[in-house]
């Protein structure tokens, strides 16, 4: 089922923070924002999210599993990788998946260590992860591969294609050549 996004606006008082905004979604379909800074793309994310009201405007089709990589990596310093997305998804996830998971993000060194230990692209990783395993239709994503250099962020980037098949996929980035590489529709604000 499409997700139709019509007229979104947010504002905060006197400042408009996403200028009316309309775009269709269609299912199992990777679309990629990209915009200047400050021109509401982490805005429409927590509308759409529902950790915020529009202003006006409407979003339908929008199905009740959604799942989501901030900008912040929201994860718990004192515990480790494992812990952290584990603390997430409850009994979503195996111990054995979360690992092969970690494992895969090239974090198997890792696993046990305090996450306030492990570098930010390290970090990075885990909160994706997080995303990546928890049962959902739409996976929202503000900048996920920021922070990666160059190899790691394929590596990750592939591993986003292969777990979000078939599933939409709506990503805020300032790179071209990610949106080119993920195969996405280009939606500029």
């Amino acid at each position: 089922m499409a997700i139709v996004i019509q007229n979104f606006t947010k504002s905060y008082g006197d400042k408009l923070a996403l200028p009316p905004f309309s775009c269709t979604l269609e299912a199992g379909e990777i679309v990629c924002l990209l915009g200047q800074s400050g021109c509401g793309k982490t805005t429409l994310l927590r509308l759409l999210l529902g950790l915020e009201a529009p202003t006006g405007g409407t979003a339908s089709g929008l199905p009740d599993r959604i799942s989501a990589v901030f900008q912040e990596d929201r994860l718990c310093p004192a515990f480790s990788a494992v812990t952290n997305v584990s603390l997430a998804l409850g009994r979503q996830a195996s111990r054995a998946e979360i690992v092969a998971l970690l494992t895969e993000l090239g974090l198997g060194d890792a696993l046990t260590k305090p996450v306030r230990e492990l570098s930010g692209g390290m970090q990075r990783r885990v909160a994706i992860a997080r995303s990546l395993l928890c049962p959902a239709d739409l996976y929202l994503m503000d900048e996920p591969f920021k922070g990666l250099d160059e190899d790691t962020r394929k590596v990750v980037m592939d591993t986003v294609l292969t777990r979000t098949r078939g599933k939409t996929l709506l990503l805020v980035t300032h790179d071209p050549e990610e949106a080119a590489y993920l195969g996405s529709r280009v939606v500029r604000m």
